[in-house]
């Protein structure tokens, strides 16, 4: 779709480290941030530092309970209601899914419209 991607995954060398947020990696505005961890355990310290970016589409992938806990450990963090209004999730058109290219597809999807509603074409 002629779309730039930047993929951070913690099984690269030097790429994600527990705790830490991605090295190297910047948003702005034009920037979406989908987080896919099956360990949730990695998204507190990245969700903290997306929330700090202007990115415009701040998603992390999780059924009720992740999606509670995470909540819960950010406002422990001190992160307000609505910075934690900015993460979607569930994610995606179908949120339900768990075939892999149909969430993959169902994300973008989603990612998609958000980003033509706040960024049409003139």
């Amino acid at each position: 779709m002629g779309l730039a991607t930047q993929v951070y995954a913690k099984e690269e060398a030097g790429a994600l480290h527990l705790g830490a947020a991605p090295q190297g990696a910047q948003a702005d505005a034009w920037t979406a941030i989908l987080l896919l961890f099956h360990d949730h355990e990695w998204e507190r310290t990245i969700l903290r530092w997306a929330l700090d970016t202007p990115a415009f589409y701040i998603g992390a992938q999780g059924g009720l309970r992740a999606r509670m806990a995470r909540l819960d450990d950010l406002a422990r963090d001190g992160v307000n209601e609505t910075q934690l209004s900015r993460i979607t999730s569930p994610i995606g058109l179908i949120p339900r899914t768990r075939e892999p290219g149909v969430l993959a597809l169902s994300a973008l999807a989603e990612i998609l419209g958000v980003y033509e509603r706040l960024h049409p074409l003139a």
